[in-house]
Protein backbone atom coordinates (compact mmCIF):
# COMPACT_ATOMS: atom_id res chain seq x y z
CA UNK A 1 0.00 0.00 0.00
CA UNK A 2 1.19 3.53 -0.68
CA UNK A 3 1.45 6.28 1.71
CA UNK A 4 -0.74 9.23 1.22
CA UNK A 5 2.60 11.39 2.24
CA UNK A 6 5.96 11.19 2.49
CA UNK A 7 6.28 12.46 6.50
CA UNK A 8 9.09 15.15 5.79
CA UNK A 9 6.23 17.28 4.04
CA UNK A 10 3.84 16.74 7.06
CA UNK A 11 6.61 17.35 9.31
CA UNK A 12 7.42 20.82 7.46
CA UNK A 13 3.51 21.95 9.02
CA UNK A 14 4.04 20.49 12.11
CA UNK A 15 3.90 23.91 14.22
CA UNK A 16 0.61 24.88 12.45
CA UNK A 17 -0.74 21.33 12.89
CA UNK A 18 -0.09 21.41 16.70
CA UNK A 19 -1.03 24.86 17.15
CA UNK A 20 -4.56 24.31 15.47
CA UNK A 21 -4.52 20.58 17.47
CA UNK A 22 -3.98 22.75 21.02
CA UNK A 23 -6.84 25.68 20.13
CA UNK A 24 -9.39 22.69 19.20
CA UNK A 25 -8.71 20.51 22.65
CA UNK A 26 -8.33 23.96 24.77
CA UNK A 27 -11.34 25.95 23.33
CA UNK A 28 -13.63 23.08 22.31
CA UNK A 29 -13.40 22.71 26.25
CA UNK A 30 -14.84 26.05 26.71
CA UNK A 31 -17.49 26.58 23.31
CA UNK A 32 -17.94 23.10 21.35
CA UNK A 33 -18.06 25.27 18.20
CA UNK A 34 -14.87 26.55 18.32
CA UNK A 35 -13.28 22.64 18.51
CA UNK A 36 -14.91 22.15 14.77
CA UNK A 37 -13.54 25.10 13.47
CA UNK A 38 -10.10 24.78 14.38
CA UNK A 39 -10.40 20.64 13.44
CA UNK A 40 -11.81 22.14 9.71
CA UNK A 41 -8.18 24.43 9.92
CA UNK A 42 -6.29 21.42 11.07
CA UNK A 43 -7.55 19.28 8.29
CA UNK A 44 -7.12 22.03 5.75
CA UNK A 45 -3.53 22.54 6.98
CA UNK A 46 -2.93 18.66 6.35
CA UNK A 47 -4.52 19.21 2.74
CA UNK A 48 -2.34 21.75 1.91
CA UNK A 49 0.69 19.94 3.15
CA UNK A 50 -0.50 16.46 1.40
CA UNK A 51 2.14 15.40 -0.80
CA UNK A 52 0.87 11.98 -2.99
CA UNK A 53 3.19 10.23 -4.57
CA UNK A 54 3.79 10.82 -8.22
CA UNK A 55 4.25 8.16 -10.87
CA UNK A 56 7.16 9.22 -13.16
CA UNK A 57 6.58 8.58 -16.83
CA UNK A 58 9.88 5.98 -17.27
CA UNK A 59 10.97 7.86 -20.47
CA UNK A 60 14.10 9.30 -19.33
CA UNK A 61 13.77 11.88 -22.72
CA UNK A 62 10.86 13.23 -21.28
CA UNK A 63 10.62 16.40 -19.33
CA UNK A 64 7.15 16.73 -16.98
CA UNK A 65 6.38 19.60 -14.63
CA UNK A 66 8.14 20.13 -11.71
CA UNK A 67 4.99 21.17 -9.60
CA UNK A 68 0.94 20.83 -10.06
CA UNK A 69 -0.92 24.02 -11.09
CA UNK A 70 -2.03 26.00 -13.95
CA UNK A 71 0.51 27.10 -16.29
CA UNK A 72 0.38 31.10 -16.47
CA UNK A 73 3.19 31.90 -19.06
CA UNK A 74 6.25 30.17 -21.07
CA UNK A 75 8.96 32.35 -21.73
CA UNK A 76 12.48 31.67 -23.78
CA UNK A 77 14.94 33.81 -22.11
CA UNK A 78 18.93 33.95 -22.31
CA UNK A 79 20.10 32.39 -18.97
CA UNK A 80 23.83 34.08 -17.98
CA UNK A 81 24.52 31.91 -14.81
CA UNK A 82 24.77 28.51 -15.33
CA UNK A 83 24.07 27.39 -18.60
CA UNK A 84 24.89 30.06 -20.40
CA UNK A 85 22.47 29.54 -23.52
CA UNK A 86 18.67 30.15 -24.51
CA UNK A 87 16.65 28.73 -22.28
CA UNK A 88 12.43 28.49 -21.51
CA UNK A 89 10.95 29.21 -18.07
CA UNK A 90 7.48 27.78 -17.82
CA UNK A 91 5.67 29.51 -15.10
CA UNK A 92 2.93 27.64 -12.88
CA UNK A 93 0.83 28.81 -10.44
CA UNK A 94 -0.39 27.06 -7.30
CA UNK A 95 -3.66 28.06 -5.67
CA UNK A 96 -4.30 26.74 -2.34
CA UNK A 97 -6.10 23.68 -3.41
CA UNK A 98 -2.98 22.59 -5.27
CA UNK A 99 -0.03 20.22 -3.74
CA UNK A 100 2.36 22.65 -3.04
CA UNK A 101 5.42 20.58 -3.58
CA UNK A 102 8.16 21.15 -6.12
CA UNK A 103 9.25 17.85 -7.74
CA UNK A 104 12.14 17.21 -10.03
CA UNK A 105 11.49 17.68 -13.59
CA UNK A 106 13.54 15.63 -15.54
CA UNK A 107 15.92 12.58 -14.08
CA UNK A 108 19.31 13.47 -13.63
CA UNK A 109 21.58 14.95 -10.63
CA UNK A 110 21.52 18.81 -9.10
CA UNK A 111 25.09 20.79 -10.54
CA UNK A 112 23.44 23.90 -9.32
CA UNK A 113 21.51 25.69 -7.01
CA UNK A 114 20.68 29.13 -5.81
CA UNK A 115 18.12 31.08 -3.33
CA UNK A 116 17.10 34.24 -4.07
CA UNK A 117 15.25 36.29 -1.24
CA UNK A 118 12.92 38.68 -2.66
CA UNK A 119 8.98 39.46 -2.17
CA UNK A 120 6.02 37.71 -1.85
CA UNK A 121 4.02 39.21 -4.52
CA UNK A 122 0.95 37.67 -5.56
CA UNK A 123 1.90 34.81 -7.82
CA UNK A 124 -0.71 36.08 -10.77
CA UNK A 125 0.83 39.31 -10.91
CA UNK A 126 3.75 39.11 -14.20
CA UNK A 127 6.35 40.62 -12.12
CA UNK A 128 6.25 38.44 -9.40
CA UNK A 129 9.40 35.89 -11.49
CA UNK A 130 11.61 38.81 -11.30
CA UNK A 131 10.57 40.38 -7.60
CA UNK A 132 9.54 37.06 -5.31
CA UNK A 133 11.66 34.84 -3.39
CA UNK A 134 12.86 31.68 -5.79
CA UNK A 135 15.00 29.23 -6.24
CA UNK A 136 17.27 27.85 -8.79
CA UNK A 137 18.36 24.69 -10.26
CA UNK A 138 19.93 23.12 -12.71
CA UNK A 139 20.22 19.31 -13.26
CA UNK A 140 22.51 17.02 -15.32
CA UNK A 141 21.23 14.50 -17.50
CA UNK A 142 22.84 13.45 -20.93
CA UNK A 143 19.51 12.61 -22.37
CA UNK A 144 17.90 15.71 -22.44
Amino acid sequence: MVPFMRLQTILEARWILGFFALLAVVCGLFWAWTFWFFLLLFLCTVAFFRDPKRTVPADPNLIVAAADGTVMDITESDENQVLKTKTRRVGIFLSIFDVHTNRAPIDGRVIYREHRKGLYLDARRRECSEKNESMTWAFENPCV
